[in-house]
This record gives structure tokens, C-alpha cells and sequence, in this order.
């Protein structure tokens, strides 16, 4: 580790280069202090200093050590917090990368990389009040250590072992259908990296986390697996970090954050699902988890594998060209067959009178699968009774007071909520706009269809996964529980409930509405529509009985909905390739989304009118003729939380070239490589 010492040059001093947890807005986050006589020789890069900051004193990371001439005032380093640096050098550099590549602060990125816990408690141990049933399922029932691999999945592991063998960076695309066996050979891998004393990083979508996942990987390695994941209590996220940072835990598996974990001997990245959009923050830092894994398989020499039913464009882009090695797992495990799936076409529904929101076929097929005592699961990417209220009287629809979009009505909360700021209404019994009585709930939701299943079979038992019933860290393990168990018949969900299940006894799955998530303003909206009913519809056919599978949509020759029927992604990524060519977007080009808000409008347009003429003015004096400013334009939620928000699109090649000229300061947000 780089230690400072005294400079040879009588006319140096000593500096550390520190971010201090201040959360003072300015562009680096580093600050610069002398390194008193009787720290030299000791600091190291990662230690936890005290620093005087103004009239105060807080605490930061030591980022850099360096030189400076001895003329130069600085304030000293008051006193380390630690006896040893709390960040390996790694991290340290990977929060360098973070807040390079994203254009935030480095205190920032560092908050995000170190538990709340560790930050604030200076001793190593941390008292657990009680156990998260996450961590009970990690430790696991050991089971027999020899997985058998089928000729597909034994040529993938072999090639990846090869590259194991050599310690090389290496990303490989394991590209395989649902129920291929992807984590069997995650599984041997692993083991092969354990054996040889190296330590493996497993990271998978929030909703992917479930207790089957945490517990295949406890039961392989018992004592050996270590969880950072949100539904785990501060205290227990920091012992699980100090675990982790002393080299007690040989695996790590969580979501996004997890790519930080402080694995002293990583050799082996597995991202699971990765395509995933849940491996994007959405909160400072807005870091890409797949791109923050690639850099670090890079600096660690591990191998990275990104796994998938349905890659995302730019990861199957970047194996065709080279970039990644690409390993096909095109069959299910033991000879099974993919379900087959059915459009059905909800505009025939309408003009047969059939107003239900689940269709005549869907019902058929549910109900035999509960005459057989199988299950059914239905997917629907909008949580609540209603989507929206509207006065049929005025036409007005009942909206947020802070936010520019329609409040969503709960019928267990007996209330209109917003999904964006979370403030809350009574259901109003007269229009608050023209005073009619006529105001009516109308769109369909998870709550509403779990209402429809109920009143069409009186006698099944149906249980519901989404937001509002994750009152608890351990509500969606105790409906997945009742599912695997047979304790529930009929599982009704968001997308918590369209990525790894392993349901036995599911034999009907319904995609209540496909038309969800495809006429977004995104231009990933229909390869997030494909990945969801490909991903949803790999739920059935799991066990040994015939399954189906029923894609209910108003748009049916919508090329997501058209190669989602027959698993062809390929056709899906032939057909979307050309489209993202013809407009530039990624592969083909970068994208950064500069967001400025304000409570006045005005105000909010005229920034962001200015930051659009300084950056074209910029791209001129510099030449970089193929970058293309778009805006300003009102965000697709206008206003939030009582802010008017418009934004700036960059779009083109190598955009980290305008570095400090992209739009920064109070109002203004980020996003680099949006999703």
C-alpha cells in the first residue's frame, strides 16, 4: 500500500488528497491537507482521517498522497480514525473510476461504497439484535459438492476455466433460455476459484434475490457466503462488510451495491440477468453495475460473466464484435421444452363483449391448472387497484399536488398515492375541479387483478408480490414460501415475480398486459418489453407437466411481442439493432441526460436554455462535431416534488470529452449512460 514519507526536497510537504463526508457540492470532493510529522510514515491511501473543514471537523477517506511545496498553507490532518486504512487500494481506485466515468463527486461515490455503519463506527465489531431471514437461508443446509454438468454447460465452464487458470481479465456473454442451468456453472466455477484460494462475486437483480438464490449458494458453500442486500439492517450490512473487508466470507451475493464489497482475492464476477435495468442506480451516484464490474474484472485480473435469457443489446453487440467471448446454453436443463406462448389479441376480446382484464383463453387455462392443483402466475407491471381517477363529467384526471403525474388508487389503503414523492389522498367523492359526482377509478393494477382472480375462482388461493405488500424485509420470501410449498395457487405480481422463480408446479402463466412497459419515451422500452415476457414466460414448464404461457396485448405484431412468442431473441436483436443504428443510440452512440430543476418554471427553462447554448458552443470551439445536443425538454415527470425539471440530451461518441463543460452545480443532475 502507498505510504507516505518525508519528501527528500527541504522545500516539499507532505499532502493527502482527502474526501471529506461534507456533502459540500463541489465538483471533485477532494480537499487537500498537510500531513502532520507524526503521521508520516504511517498514513496510507484508504485510511479514515479527521480533517478540520471550515469551522468544523469531519471525517474523510484519504484518496491520494502527494507532495507539495512547503510555502503552500494547508490545514493538517487532525488524527487517523483507524489503525488501519478502512478502503483497500482497489476501491480506492474504482471510486476514482465511478466519479470519473459518472461526473459526481468522489465523497459521494465513496458514501456509496462503505455501509452507513462502517462510516460512523470506529470499532470492527458490530452487535446483531437480531438475524435477517436472509442470512439464515445464506449459511444454508450443506449439500453434495459434485453438480453435474451436461455437455453444454460443461464446454461453457471449460472455456471460462481456462481463462480462471491464466488470471486474465476476461468478460465472457453466457447467453442461455431460461431454465438452461446458467447457475450450475456459476456453481462449479465457483467452487474451481475456492479451491485455489480466490474469493467470487455474485451479483443479481433485486427482484432475482430471493431465498432460492441465496440459498442454493449457502447450501454449496456453507460458511462461506456472505449478503449485502437492503433488507438487511445497518448493523447487520456492517458486520456482513467487516466479514467481507477481513477475508472471512469467500463469496459475496447481492444487488448493484455489492460491486463494491472489499474482496481482498476476487477472481470470479458472475452478473446474473444482466440486462437488467435494477443494475442501474437511480440515486447519485447513477452508476451502471455490468460497466463498474468491467472495470474492476480489468484492474483485478477476474474473469466477468454477464448472464442472461436476454441480453441486453450493447453486452450481445460487444461479444459478435469481440469484446466479450459469447457462450450459447440454447436448451433446458434435462431435455425440457420451452413453453409454448399465445398472443392473444385483446382488441378480439373487446369486440366479443369480453371485458374482463384477463381473457377468455387466460381463464381457460388457469382454470385447469387449478382443477389439476397446479399454479398459475400472473404478471403485471403496474401496482394498485386503478391507475388513474378521472371526472367522466370534466375530464379531468385526479393528479399529484407535487408531481405531474396521476395518483394510482390502493384499495387497501383506501386511498390515491403517488408513486414518485409518496404523498397520499382521500378518494375523492366529488370532483375537487367541478364538483361532480361522477368520478370514477379506472386502468388496471396488481390489486385489481388479484380482486378479478378472487371473484372468478372463488376457491383459490391467491397471493400478491409488489411494493405495497413489502411491509417487511421477509414478505416476498414468505409468498415465494407459500408458492413452493403449494400453500397458494395463484401468484399475482410486478416484475418481482418475472426473474428467478424455480416453481415446480406452475403451469399458467398470463402477461395481464404486455402493453405496459412498450410505449415508454425510452428508447430501451421494447427491448425491456421483449426481456419481461421472455423472462416471465420462462417461469412455466419448469417441472415435468405441460405449461402455457398467454401474452395479452393490444399491439400484437409489435416485434417485442412478435419474437417474445417464439424465444427468438436473436430475431428480436437483428430487428432492434437496426432501429438503435438508424437513430444512434447505444451501441452506437453514448448518451448523457443533464436534469436541471427548480420550483420556478421559468427559471427551470432558462437554465436549461443556457446550458444547451454554452455546450453547442463548446462542441464548435472544440470541433467535436459528432456529439448532437437535444432540448431542452420537460422531463418525462415534469414536475416532481414540486420542481419544475427539464432536460438536455447528449448524444454520440466519447461524451467524457467535454469533462468539466457538461452542465454542473446546485439544480443540476447527471445521468451518464441512462436506462
Amino acid at each position: 500500500m502507498p505510504l507516505v514519507t518525508a519528501p527528500a526536497d527541504p522545500g516539499l510537504r507532505s499532502v493527502a488528497h482527502v474526501a471529506v463526508e461534507a456533502r459540500v457540492g463541489s465538483v471533485s470532493g477532494l480537499f487537500d491537507y498537510a500531513v502532520p510529522d507524526d503521521l508520516t510514515g504511517v498514513i496510507e491511501v484508504g485510511h479514515r482521517v479527521r480533517v478540520p473543514f471550515g469551522k468544523r471537523t469531519v471525517t474523510g477517506f484519504v484518496y491520494a498522497l502527494d507532495t507539495a511545496p512547503a510555502v503552500l498553507e494547508l490545514k493538517p490532518i487532525e488524527a487517523l480514525v483507524d489503525a488501519e486504512p478502512v478502503l483497500p487500494p482497489v476501491l480506492i481506485e474504482l471510486a476514482g473510476f465511478v466519479a470519473a466515468h459518472y461526473a459526481v463527486p468522489l465523497d459521494e461515490v465513496i458514501r456509496a461504497i462503505v455501509p452507513p455503519r462502517v462510516r460512523a463506527v470506529v470499532r470492527r465489531t458490530v452487535k446483531r439484535r437480531r438475524q435477517s431471514r436472509i442470512l439464515r437461508q445464506a449459511t444454508g443446509v450443506p449439500t453434495a459438492s459434485d453438480i453435474q454438468l451436461e455437455p453444454a454447460q460443461q464446454a461453457a465452464k471449460e472455456r471460462i476455466a481456462v481463462a480462471l487458470g491464466r488470471q486474465e481479465g476476461q468478460v465472457f456473454l453466457m447467453h442461455g433460455v431460461t431454465a438452461s442451468g446458467k447457475t450450475e456453472v456459476y456453481l462449479a466455477l465457483l467452487a474451481e476459484v475456492l479451491a485455489a484460494g480466490g474469493q467470487g462475486l455474485v451479483l443479481v437483480p433485486e427482484i432475482a434475490l430471493t431465498p432460492q438464490t441465496v440459498g442454493r449458494f449457502g447450501a454449496r458453500f456453507p460458511g462461506r457466503l456472505a449478503v449485502l442486500h437492503s433488507s438487511l439492517t445497518e448493523a447487520e450490512r456492517a458486520a456482513e462488510w467487516w466479514r467481507i473487508r477481513r477475508g472471512e466470507a469467500d463469496i459475496v451475493v447481492g444487488p448493484r451495491a455489492a460491486v463494491f464489497a472489499p474482496l481482498p482475492r476476487l477472481r470470479l464476477i458472475v452478473i446474473d440477468e444482466e440486462e437488467s435495468s435494477a443494475f442501474k442506480q437511480e440515486r447519485i451516484p447513477r452508476y451502471h453495475a455490468p460497466t463498474v464490474a468491467r472495470w474492476l474484472a480489468h484492474r483485478t485480473q477476474s474473469v466477468l460473466i454477464l448472464g442472461s435469457a436476454t441480453p441486453s443489446v450493447v453486452a450481445y453487440a460487444a461479444a459478435l464484435s469481440g469484446r466479450a467471448h459469447l457462450l450459447e446454453l440454447p436448451h433446458r436443463a434435462q431435455g425440457r421444452p420451452l413453453p409454448p406462448v399465445t398472443v392473444v389479441d385483446m382488441r378480439k376480446e373487446i369486440a366479443t363483449r369480453h371485458f374482463s382484464p384477463l381473457s377468455q383463453e387466460l381463464q381457460a387455462a388457469m382454470a385447469g391448472s387449478l382443477e389439476r392443483r397446479e399454479q398459475s402466475i400472473l404478471f403485471l407491471n403496474r401496482r394498485g387497484l386503478a391507475t388513474f381517477v378521472l371526472c367522466r363529467d370534466c375530464g379531468q384526471v385526479r393528479e399529484c399536488a407535487h408531481c405531474s403525474v396521476a395518483l394510482v388508487y390502493h384499495a387497501a389503503l383506501g386511498r390515491l398515492q403517488c408513486h414518485y414523492c409518496g404523498s397520499s389522498e382521500p378518494m375523492p367523492r366529488r370532483c375537487p375541479a367541478c364538483g361532480s359526482r361522477f368520478i370514477k377509478s379506472f386502468g388496471v393494477g396488481t390489486e385489481r387483478i388479484e380482486q378479478e382472480v378472487r371473484s372468478l375462482f372463488p376457491s383459490s388461493r391467491v397471493v400478491r408480490l409488489d411494493r405495497d405488500v413489502m411491509k417487511t424485509p421477509d414478505a416476498a420470501d414468505l409468498v415465494f414460501d407459500q408458492m413452493l410449498s403449494g400453500d397458494a395457487d395463484v401468484l399475482v405480481g410486478t416484475q418481482m415475480v418475472a426473474k428467478g422463480l424455480d416453481l415446480p408446479r406452475v403451469t399458467t402463466v398470463g402477461v395481464v398486459n404486455a402493453d405496459t412497459s412498450l410505449h415508454f419515451p425510452d428508447y430501451r422500452s421494447s427491448e425491456r418489453t421483449f426481456s419481461l415476457l421472455t423472462q416471465v414466460a420462462g417461469r412455466a414448464g419448469r417441472g415435468t407437466r405441460a405449461s402455457g404461457v398467454f401474452i395479452q396485448t393490444y399491439t400484437p405484431d409489435h416485434p417485442a411481442i412478435r419474437h417474445a412468442q417464439h424465444h427468438d431473441y436473436r430475431g428480436f436483436y437483428r430487428e432492434e439493432l437496426e432501429v438503435r443504428r438508424s437513430y444512434g443510440f447505444p451501441p452506437f452512440g453514448e448518451l448523457i441526460v443533464a436534469t436541471y430543476g427548480h420550483r420556478d418554471e421559468a427559471r427551470a427553462e432558462g437554465e436549461a436554455r443556457s446550458a444547451v447554448e454554452q455546450l453547442s458552443a463548446t462542441i464548435g470551439l472544440l470541433n467535436l462535431g459528432d456529439i448532437e445536443v437535444l432540448g431542452p425538454s420537460p422531463a418525462f415527470v415534469y414536475r416532481l416534488k414540486d420542481e419544475f425539471r427539464f432536460e438536455v440530451t447528449l448524444k454520440g461518441t466519447d461524451l467524457q470529452r467535454l469533462g468539466e463543460r457538461l452542465p454542473r452545480g446546485r439544480g443540476w443532475s447527471l445521468d451518464v449512460d441512462p436506462m
